[in-house]
């Protein structure tokens, strides 16, 4: 194969040097940044195959479905006197298959069952879902269930967790109990924060160095669905006001570069690992498909799955309307009409995705014409972020509307009521802390400090609710910060306005250059361990990570009693408010 795989061994940029990852730790000697490092110009490869885009159709994911019960070798770690339904039990083999992403051309890929995107798993409020992953690859893998409240050991963080490392020839049971996160003074589950538009995908990284694999994997194929249906959801399809399974479509966006003989072409090192980036674009596992659809609103799931490549989507005819009913992991409090806001400006009615977002949206084909396409118009040809946004744009998605209007459609619409949510108020944040993102000496560090598995960068209370303050002081890259276990509120960025889906839940929070964001975030229900990182991938990979430890003890006396004084405050901050009658 002309793909560069990785999984043998991961080369960096040290000393000036390539280094050759053996057994063994990495020491933090060993990772000091080097001074005479100097970023190398980049790679750029092209795909050397010209082809008909809007010939082949969308593929649909199918779903996955439940299998006999076995003896689960996970657990779910609840609360005290919490009982759930029983399990539906899943297996799903990772293997290597061959498809045509391109028409006429074979492509290896690998998949959950062997396809690409994987099946789609459809699971319900408080039944559980236990998932056996066998690995019939020769390549080191794990699963994580993005923007799943899930205990530590299911969450899929290799780095903290390697003996969950799905090893070539074995398997891993991963437990979802499908919860909304539990509120420790009432033990009830708040449904504000249960999810709607989850993901699974690769997140493997080498144990000790904590150097990883989860770009190869991932560009390879290993991402798919994972989707949550609870009472409210289910009486807004029942009731009319959101469509049926039936007009319910997942879309994947990617992007990938072939090599002569077909196959995928990775090579991150070619780029200094500032993120890989494909000249051909891929939707649900084909390049520029079609998809028939009537003229009645459809519900679509779109998700980034690049690995560094920032989408911004517009619809061809200028008359119809993007309605967004969902952002990233949960439902909004109401429908709106979606903003893409960035430095240079607002767009109404695009949908600007980093890797990793999602936009959960309605389109109305009523009174579209024949022929619509969903158009990529940002230009982003270098990995640390986008150039500029294209008029013209790219058309990578063609729909052919087909039939008669169907009157009496469902009736979603701008100001829709949807989920009710719960802001977490000012008077529950118990601390504040700072999280700096940089790039020292071709490495990243997070607050100064190179990533250290065994190392707790924070340590939020169980049942508190904290402050953090995302900034990016890396110059001019841009990051999508994707914290694990919790929904984040975000309250404002410094470089520009929140958009009108933002302003709810987030599981992905996109900084600009030197940009700062202030969110809200409640650690509930689990203890453990869970990492918060970059999901520009390959800056993943190169260790733009660290670690909270939910109900982990302060690691130093000056962090004990920073935490004792930042509470004093905030109850003194409650009194007041209750003094003046605003709770």
């Amino acid at each position: 194969m002309r793909i560069r795989k990785l999984y043998p061994y991961m080369f960096l940029l040290l000393g000036g040097l390539i280094y050759v990852l053996m057994p063994g730790p990495l020491t933090a000697a060993a990772m000091a940044p080097d001074p005479n490092f100097v970023e190398r110009p980049r790679t750029e490869f092209k795909t050397p195959f010209a082809f008909t885009p809007f010939t082949e159709d969308l593929p649909i994911p199918p779903v996955v479905q439940p299998v006999a019960p076995f003896a689960a070798q996970c657990g779910f770690d609840l609360p005290q006197g919490m009982s759930l339904m029983e399990p539906k039990f899943y297996e799903v083999v990772i293997r290597e298959a061959t498809v045509q992403i391109i028409p006429g051309v074979d492509t290896v890929i690998w998949g959950y069952d062997g396809q690409y995107p994987g099946p789609t798993f459809k699971a319900y409020h408080n039944e559980p879902a236990i998932v056996r992953f066998h690995n019939d690859l020769d390549v080191t893998a794990i699963v994580h269930n993005h923007g799943a409240h899930v205990a530590a050991l299911s969450d899929g963080s290799a780095s903290l967790h390697p003996e969950r490392l799905i090893l070539p020839g074995e398997f891993r049971d991963f437990c979802y109990p499908n919860i909304a996160p539990v509120d420790p003074e009432t033990g009830v589950q708040d449904m504000s924060d249960f999810g709607s538009t989850q993901w699974y995908h690769d997140h493997a990284h080498l144990p000790d160095v904590d150097l990883g694999i989860t770009g190869q994997n991932v560009y390879m194929g290993l991402a798919g669905y994972y989707l949550l249906f609870d009472q409210l959801e289910q009486g807004l399809i029942a009731g009319g006001v959101l469509p049926a399974e039936k007009f319910d479509i997942p879309i994947v966006l990617q992007d990938r570069v072939f090599a002569a003989d077909g196959s995928l072409l990775y090579d991150p090192d070619a780029d200094n690992f500032a993120g890989v980036l494909g000249d051909v674009f891929v939707i649900n596992g084909k390049a520029q498909p079609k998809l028939n659809v009537e003229r009645r609103k459809y519900r679509f799931r779109i998700l980034n799955g690049s690995n560094a490549r920032f989408w911004e989507l517009r619809l061809s005819d200028e008359n119809m309307k993007f309605v967004q009913i969902g952002n990233d992991s949960w439902l909004l409090g109401e429908a709106v009409a979606p903003v893409s806001v960035a430095l240079d400006g607002k767009r109404p009615n695009t949908i600007h995705l980093t890797p990793a977002e999602r936009a959960d949206v309605v389109i109305d084909f009523r009174d579209a014409p024949d022929e619509v396409f969903l158009e990529n118009i940002v230009v982003h040809d270098d990995g640390r972020r986008p150039a500029s946004i294209a008029r013209s744009g790219t058309p990578v998605l063609k729909f052919v509307v087909m039939g008669p209007r169907v009157e009496h459609d469902v009736t979603v619409d701008v100001g829709t009521p949807l989920r009710p949510h719960t802001a977490i108020r000012e008077d529950e944040i118990v601390r504040t802390r700072v999280i700096e993102f940089e790039r020292k000496g071709g490495l990243w560090a997070v607050n100064g400090r190179f990533f250290d598995p065994h190392r707790d960068d924070a340590n939020p209370e169980p049942g508190t609710a904290e402050r953090w303050i995302l900034r990016n002081v890396g110059g001019g890259w841009a990051h999508p910060i994707h914290i694990h276990l919790e929904a984040q509120q975000i309250q404002s960025l410094s470089r520009r306005e929140l958009a009108p889906q933002e302003r709810f839940k987030k599981d992905t929070v996109r900084l600009e250059s030197n940009e700062e964001a202030v969110v809200f975030i409640k650690f509930r229900t689990f203890t453990g361990r869970y990492v918060f990182h970059c999901h520009n991938i390959e800056h993943e990979d190169m260790a733009m990570m660290g670690v909270i430890n939910v109900g982990g003890e302060p690691q130093t006396p000056e962090e004990l009693r920073r935490l004792e004084e930042e509470l004093e405050a905030a109850q003194e901050r409650r009194r007041a408010l209750e003094e003046a009658g605003k709770l």
